[in-house]
C-alpha cells in the first residue's frame, strides 16, 4: 500500500482478511475509517484477484460527495477513476453498472438487494460497506440485507462486508447488524487514537448553569405532577414498571392512542407534562449567556463549533453573536435552505467565518475542518450524539493545540451533569460554575495565591483580573512551563505576552502545590 496507512489501519484491515472479509469495525469520528474501507477493498481485491463489486452505502446524500472525493483523491493508487463511480440518491436513478456504487440507504432499501442476490447468485464477489452502520437496524434500513435469506452457503461465500461506526452498538446490533455484516472485530476508541497522534488532545469541560428561582419552582412543580401521574398510569397499566428509557417512552405514546379513554387521558397528560420539563431544561436563556460569555474570554482566533438541541436556541444566538462578531459567525441546521447551508459551510471551511452555530444536522458523517473548541448548548441523553459532537473537534490539524469542548448543563435537574456516561483515558476534566460569571473551583485556588502575592510584592495586578477570567477557561495553566515560556517567547503581541506570562506563574504554582500536598 503506496499509501502511508495509520498502524491501526494496517492491523485492521489485517484483522478483517483473517476474518474472511466479514465484521464492523468500531472507529473514533476523525481516525480515517473511510480511508480504512478503501484500503481494505484494495487488499481485498488484491487477495481475490478477481472483479470485486465494491457497494458502499450511506445514510445521508452528502456522504456520497465525501466518499467520492476519498476515492479520488487516491484514485491512481486505488485504481479507481471517475468514471468507475455511480451512485443513487433522490431522483438520480442511475443503473447499478460501474464497480464502485454509492447507494443512499433511503434509495437502497427496495432495489439493492434484489441487484445484490443476482450478483452473488450469479458468483461475482461483493463488499458491501455500510457507513454509520448503526443506521441500518431499524425495521425498514435492514431490508437491505433481506438478500442474504435467499441465498445458499456456496454464494455467500463471495459476499463480502465492512460496517463502520464509532457507535455501531445500539439497538438491534446483535440481532440485525451481526448477522448481516459480521461482529464486532476491532475497536479504535478515543483514547488510543490521541495516544498515537491519530486525533487531537481534548479537555472536556462540564459547565453546571444556576437555575433562578422562578425555575426551581417551576421544576418542582412539573416534577411532583409527574411523579403522581406516573404513578397512577402504572396502576393503570402495571407492565410499564419494568420498562425504562427509550422503551417506555415507546410505550408511552403508544398509550397515548388507547382505546380505552381514563389511560389515553393519563398517558397523554404524562408525555405533556415530560416535554413541559424537558422544555424548561433545555431552553433556559442562561445556556446563552453562558455561551456568549464564554466566546468572549476564549481566543479570538479559535474556530468555534456550538451545537444547540433546538433550532429557535441556535437562531437566538447566531442573532446575538452576529451584531458582537459582525463577519465571524455562520449558522447551520435543517431548515436553512440548500444553498444558505452550502454558503454558510463553505464559508467556515476558507476561515471567514470562525464561529459555526449549528443543531442536529452537523452531528453525523459531514466532513468539516476541525475546530479548536465545540459549545454544546445542551444534549440529549443519547451517548452516540455526543460522541459524534465530541468527534467534531478532535480531527487532528497541523499547529493545532488541545482542542476544548463545553458542556453546558442545567444544575439539579434531570440533565446528566457530565458529558460521558465514563471517562475517558487521558482526557482532562474539569468541572465549572456558571451564574453570571465563572467559577473554577482548582484553578481560581492557585489564581487567588496568584492574586494576593503580586499584591504582596507591590506588583501591578492592572489588567490581571481581565487575563485571570480568561484562563478560567483555558487549559493553558495547566501546561508545562517550560511549553509556556516558549509560548511566550513565540507571542507577538503585548497582551498575549502577558497572558502567557501569568499562565506559567500559575502552573508553577500549580506544580509547587502538588508537591506540598504529596509530601503531607
Amino acid at each position: 500500500m503506496s499509501l502511508s496507512l495509520y498502524t491501526w489501519q494496517k492491523q485492521c484491515i489485517d484483522s478483517w482478511l483473517e476474518r474472511q472479509g466479514r465484521g464492523v469495525a468500531q472507529v473514533v469520528t476523525g481516525a480515517g475509517k473511510t480511508i480504512l474501507a478503501l484500503y481494505a477493498a484494495k487488499a481485498l481485491q488484491a487477495r481475490l484477484k478477481t472483479k470485486l463489486q465494491i457497494v458502499i452505502i450511506v445514510p445521508k446524500t452528502f456522504l456520497i460527495g465525501q466518499w467520492k472525493s476519498a476515492i479520488l483523491s487516491h484514485h491512481e493508487d486505488l485504481g479507481i477513476q471517475r468514471e468507475d463511480i455511480g451512485w443513487v440518491c433522490g431522483t438520480h436513478h442511475q443503473d447499478h453498472d460501474k464497480p464502485v456504487m454509492i447507494y443512499v440507504i433511503n434509495s437502497a432499501r427496495y432495489k439493492l438487494s434484489y441487484i445484490l442476490h443476482q450478483q452473488l447468485k450469479n458468483e461475482m464477489p461483493v463488499l458491501l460497506i455500510a457507513d454509520e452502520c448503526h443506521h441500518y437496524a431499524s425495521p425498514e434500513n435492514k431490508k437491505i440485507f433481506s438478500f442474504l435469506e435467499l441465498l445458499d452457503e456456496r454464494q455467500k461465500k463471495n459476499y463480502y462486508s465492512l460496517g463502520l461506526s464509532a457507535t455501531p452498538q445500539g439497538t438491534g446490533f446483535e440481532q440485525f447488524l451481526v448477522p448481516s455484516l459480521g461482529p464486532l472485530f476491532y475497536t479504535y476508541g478515543f483514547s488510543d487514537a490521541m495516544l498515537e497522534g491519530v486525533i487531537n488532545q481534548v479537555v472536556i469541560y462540564n459547565v453546571a448553569l444556576k437555575m433562578t428561582k422562578h425555575q426551581v419552582d417551576k421544576y418542582e412543580e412539573l416534577s411532583g405532577r409527574i411523579t403522581t401521574t406516573l404513578r397512577k398510569l402504572k396502576k393503570m397499566v402495571p407492565s410499564l414498571k419494568n420498562l425504562k428509557g427509550p422503551a417506555f417512552f415507546t410505550e408511552l405514546q403508544r398509550l397515548c392512542l388507547s382505546e380505552i379513554p381514563s389511560i389515553a387521558e393519563t398517558a397523554n397528560l404524562l408525555l405533556t407534562l415530560f416535554y413541559q420539563r424537558r422544555a424548561l431544561v433545555y431552553e433556559a436563556p442562561q445556556r446563552l449567556a453562558c455561551a456568549f460569555d464564554l466566546i468572549a474570554l476564549l481566543d479570538s482566533r479559535s474556530k468555534i463549533i456550538i451545537f444547540g438541541e433546538r433550532i429557535s436556541q441556535s437562531e437566538a444566538l447566531y442573532a446575538r453573536l452576529k451584531r458582537y462578531y459582525p463577519n465571524q459567525v455562520a449558522q447551520y441546521h435543517s431548515e436553512l435552505g440548500e444553498t444558505e447551508r452550502t454558503l454558510a459551510l463553505r464559508r467556515y471551511r476558507s476561515g471567514e467565518a470562525r464561529i459555526l452555530v449549528s443543531c442536529k444536522a452537523l452531528d453525523e458523517g459531514l466532513d468539516i475542518p476541525s475546530a479548536d473548541v465545540g459549545i454544546l448548548l445542551a444534549t440529549t441523553s443519547e451517548q452516540r450524539q455526543r460522541i459524534q459532537r465530541l468527534g467534531r473537534i478532535l480531527r487532528l490539524q497541523e499547529g493545532k493545540g488541545k482542542a476544548s469542548l463545553f458542556y453546558l448543563s442545567l444544575a439539579h435537574t434531570i440533565e446528566d451533569n457530565e458529558l460521558l456516561d465514563a471517562g475517558i483515558d487521558s482526557v482532562q476534566e474539569w468541572h465549572l460554575q456558571y451564574t453570571d460569571h465563572f467559577i473554577h473551583s482548582a484553578y481560581d485556588e492557585l489564581a487567588d495565591t496568584l492574586f494576593d502575592t503580586m499584591q504582596e510584592r507591590n506588583a501591578s495586578t492592572r489588567g490581571l483580573e481581565v487575563l485571570l477570567n480568561q484562563g478560567r477557561v483555558r487549559n493553558d495553566w495547566f501546561e508545562d512551563p517550560e511549553v509556556l515560556q516558549e509560548m511566550y517567547r513565540k507571542a507577538t503581541l503585548p497582551q498575549d505576552k502577558r497572558y502567557y506570562s501569568h499562565m506559567r506563574s500559575l502552573s508553577l504554582l500549580r506544580t509547587k502545590t502538588q508537591t506540598i500536598r504529596s509530601h503531607e
